[in-house]
This record gives C-alpha cells, structure tokens and sequence, in this order.
C-alpha cells in the first residue's frame, strides 16, 4: 500500500486555535445542565497549504467532531479557525462569518464521509449527486454536466455512468463519486473523514493513491482521520493524536513514528502488525478505560492508564510544548522519557 509522499510548501493554510466543543448533560422535566461532555477541548494546530495531516486516535476520542467543527458542519462552543483564503492577506476567522459569507467561503472546504453506503442519496443518480454542490452555488445542470464527467474520469470512473444509481456500483465506486461531489467546486480544504476504512485492502490501497494523485494534480489541503496507523503514516505529511478530546501529540510523520514523545502514541505504535514474522515485538496492553469525557480525571487525562505516572500527572495539566522543532507534545516527562517507536520495515 506504498504512496509517494508529497512535500508541502510550508504555508498555513488553516490556523485552529483553542477549538472547543462541550455537550450539555441534560436530566429532569425542566431539561437542568447537570454536566458537560468535552468532546473537544482546547484543540490548536495549523495546516499547511497542499499537506496532509493525518489524525489518529480511539473511537470516540473527538476526531470527527474536530473535523466537523473545523467545517462549522458542527457549531463550536469556542475558538478560532483562521483561513488564509489568498496567500500574502489576513485570514478570515470561519467560526464568526455571517450566513452570506460563509456560504462564499465554505466553496473552499469539502468533506469526504466515512459510508460510502449511507453518504449517498439512493434516489439521485451520479449526476445529481456529483452536480449538488454546483447547483446550490448558482450553476445550471446544463453548465454542471460537462464538469461531472470530468470530475467522474478524474476519480476513476466513467462518463456513461454519469446515469446510474448508487446501487450499481461496488464500495470503492462508490467511494470514488463521495470524492467526485468533494472536489465538485475545486475546494482548497478537504476533511477525509475515515473515507477508507469502510472497504476492503485492496481497495483502500485504491483510493489511498487516487487521493494522491489528486493532490498532486488539484493541490488541495488534507485533514485524514483515520483509525489505521498503517494508512497514516503512508499518506500524512504530519500525524496529530487525540486521547479523550485532547490532542496530546503532533509532529512530522516519520519523526512521531520513530520516535514518539508521549506514552498514549507509544501504545498505539505498538499495536500495529508487523511484516516480518520472524520480527519480535512488544504488544504494549494499555490498563483501565478509556477516561470519561464528561468526567475527566484530575490533572493528565491519560494518567490512570499511563506506567510512566507520576504525582504531577495526577495533580497537574501537562502544557502543550514544542519539545524540537515542529513536534509538540503534552506530556510532563516528554523530554526525559526514551519511548519505543517503529522500526522500518527491511
């Protein structure tokens, strides 16, 4: 499943800044706030024009509700997303934007979704569900039909197929049209939510490398969510890992792979299969449960599963630090911890 990697221009295009999102906890007749779930809290990363940054972590943990809110496909509670929309000019703060402008700006962002079973309409044809975006941004079918086509060639498929249904195409064609209506208006920003983990290997491998491809040619800006470590490392430029709504490490691919600063990352590294039998490894078991996001343990939220625990973890917040150029880390013990990575494969 090798895909060539592609080098980023080091431009911030996204800059999210403390991206809050907190549900009520609701109970009673009269619907009292009896608690809060921290689905995202105090997120801040940016991304760079034409990269990808994979994000990674277990179900639950906020990785879509950070993709949606990035979007505002999901309002959220607090914080900032600065678009830099043109280079060289001040960006626009998304979360703040009035329903005209936003509508003008969100041409540049697309969501490709997890199912490619339930993400389109069974009633529409391809034409309709590739030409939706056109069509409510003020393009006739007649202009929108030539540009279907090309969009269809471009994913893999077919102009004549422009006709059919969804139910006459397997997953991974399916798939490829959920990409042909993402990059309908020529977006800038695309979040990839899980947009592989619905298909079999071989057609991951597929879909992974149109992906690619596109990028190469259409040069938009990625945000891959996924759960497969293995998927990531091949198509991020930069790796993002979430516990429990926080992130809690980000740094460039192959440095967080091989040498991870936080023990959250160092068991999810573990935990991918080896190619070499003969090749022994550790399987690192994390104890407990994964931490309630609407009960939150005292100071670190990864301390009570964390074997490198200490007194000031369970006392104190660890700060997000830079711990060497471009890898951040939040972790008390980061710089004086020698964490176990993965080895290249021969």
């Amino acid at each position: 499943m090798a895909v060539e990697k592609f080098v980023n221009t080091g431009e911030v295009l996204l800059d999210v800044k403390h991206l809050k999102k907190y549900y009520p906890i609701e109970a009673g007749i009269l619907k009292k706030q009896i608690g809060t779930v921290k689905a995202v809290d105090d997120i801040s990363l940016y991304i760079n024009r034409n990269e990808t940054l994979g994000l990674v972590g277990e179900s639950g943990c906020g990785k879509t509700t950070l993709g949606r809110c990035i979007l505002r496909a999901i309002e959220p509670t607090e914080g900032q997303v600065l678009f830099y929309l043109e280079k060289d000019k001040p960006p626009v703060d998304f979360l703040k934007l009035e329903k005209k402008e936003l509508q003008r700006v969100r041409k540049q962002m697309a969501l490709i979704f997890q199912n490619p079973y339930s993400s389109l309409d069974p009633r529409m044809t391809v034409l309709q569900i590739v030409a939706e975006p056109m069509l409510l941004n003020g393009m006739s079918m007649e202009e929108a039909a030539p540009r279907v086509g090309e969009l269809l060639e471009m994913v893999g498929l077919e102009r004549k197929q422009m006709n059919r249904y969804p139910h006459a195409f397997s997953g991974g064609q399916r798939q490829r049209i959920g990409i042909a209506r993402a990059l309908a208006l020529n977006p800038q920003f695309v979040v990839a939510d899980e947009a592989v983990s619905a298909l079999d290997v071989s057609v991951q491998a597929q879909i992974l490398n149109l992906l690619q491809d596109l990028k190469e040619t259409l040069e938009p800006t990625f945000l891959f969510i996924a759960h497969d470590l293995s998927v990531i490392e091949h198509v991020s430029d930069r790796v993002g890992v979430m516990y429990v709504g926080h992130m809690v490490e980000l740094a460039p691919t192959e440095e967080i792979y091989l040498k991870p600063r936080h023990p959250y990352t160092e068991a999810l590294l573990s935990a991918i299969p080896r190619v070499d039998p003969m090749r022994k490894f550790q399987r690192i078991l994390l104890p407990g449960e994964v931490a309630n996001a609407a009960n939150l343990p005292t100071g670190c939220c990864f301390h009570p599963r964390c074997k490198y625990c200490t007194e000031q973890c369970k006392k104190e917040a660890p700060a997000w630090q830079e711990v060497s150029t471009g890898h951040y880390v939040a972790c008390h013990r980061a710089q004086e911890l020698e964490l176990t990575g993965v080895e290249p494969e021969e």
